[in-house]
């Protein structure tokens, strides 16, 4: 009996030395291969920089504490750059698929626009969470979650909140884009490279004078599938050589669901995207809108319509529903993008210029 607890014994004092074993390579993993990633970006033209760099959470857990963190393009076009003044990064032993990490205090963003001019915006949030899913060592998926997210932005005369808002991004390695759901039309089936969702909650945006629904967004829910080749970022490769080069090998922007509640309108859509050779949108949408009138009289108000065109969209709109109008009011609508004009449905609403 005796020998037995001397043998228990032993052999939780060989576990606990090999799990200690173990924690502290992967601690020194995790600081090797964080330089090797440093010194990787830098060969890219990405600067990475910190002040302080610790590896703690023995026994469950890595735990990355990392202050005064800053990460700069200055050979990109527009130099962007970004501080955070506090990460922490969590990882399990046994799950080395999941990074969990969270940001404290304001984060700093700056960037130089088309004129030369330096522009800055701050960013704070109640909580800031970020999930990265792996797949052999490589990122997958990707979930970001602010609440209370505040943004003042020297773009904006006033700062932008949202009580919550989140993106989920994966990659997708092909095959047919998800359904859309709630009766809103085709939903699109190119195969997908790159698929993001982007949700939000009690939007607050600057006011503007040709704003005709507010600055308030009850809800929006988006979600956009990239098809086609991405094309390799190569450092200071311009926006448009990258869109044009997409475009060319055949890629489409796709959106699966497109549903916001703001003021009196109520949409959901789906459709699809690229760029002509003149770098002018194109492509098409399907869905159902409901509380269209003050955009359409905010169209006339700023000329981009006229009041006969503005008449003939809202008896259009009238009479479909009439006879397809669904519980919420909204009724089933198509709109086109070709050749630089915008239409609705049979009637031309606008027109659109090359994006670059």
């Amino acid at each position: 009996m005796r020998a037995r607890y001397v043998y228990l014994i032993l052999f939780v004092l060989v576990a606990i030395g090999a799990w200690t074993g173990w924690w502290f390579y992967l601690a020194g993993e995790v600081r090797t291969r964080t330089n090797d990633w440093i010194t990787a970006q830098a060969a890219q033209g990405v600067e990475v920089a910190y002040t302080d760099f610790q590896v703690g959470g023995y026994p469950y857990r890595i735990e990355i504490e990392i202050d005064n963190l800053t990460v700069s393009a200055p050979r990109q076009p527009g130099r962007p750059a970004a501080a955070v003044p506090h990460v922490t990064v969590l990882g399990l032993p046994w799950n080395p698929n999941l990074v969990i990490a969270s940001i404290t205090g304001p984060s700093e963003f700056r960037w130089t626009d088309a004129k030369g001019v330096e522009q800055r915006a701050t960013a704070t949030a109640a909580s800031a969470g970020l999930s990265v899913g792996l797949e052999r060592g490589q990122p997958q998926r990707l979930a970001l979650s602010l609440a209370d997210f505040r943004l003042v932005s020297t773009t904006a005369p006033e700062p932008i909140t949202a009580k919550v808002f989140e993106i989920h991004a994966r990659r997708q390695a092909g095959g047919a884009a998800p359904a859309a759901d709630g009766g809103s039309g085709q939903s699109p089936t190119a195969p997908l490279a790159v698929e993001v969702a982007i949700d939000g909650e009690n939007i607050h945006m600057a006011a503007t004078p040709d704003q005709p629904l507010g600055p308030d967004i009850e809800r929006l829910a988006l979600t956009l599938g990239l098809a086609g080749p991405l094309p390799r970022l190569v450092p200071g490769t311009a926006p448009r050589e990258l869109v044009a080069a997409w475009a060319q090998a055949g890629g489409t922007l796709e959106i699966t669901r497109a549903e916001t509640k703001w003021a009196s309108l109520d949409l959901t859509m789906t459709g699809s995207f690229s760029v002509d050779s003149q770098m002018r949108p194109i492509g098409a949408t399907s869905g159902r809108i409901g509380g269209l009138e003050p955009l359409i009289d905010g169209a006339v108000a700023r000329g981009r319509i006229s009041d006969g065109q503005a008449s003939s969209i809202k008896q259009a709109l009238n009479a479909i529903g009439f006879i397809a109008r669904d519980a919420q009011g909204r009724v089933p609508v198509a709109i086109n993008i070709q050749d630089g004009r915008i239409m609705f449905g049979p009637v031309p609403v606008g027109q659109v210029g090359p994006i670059f």
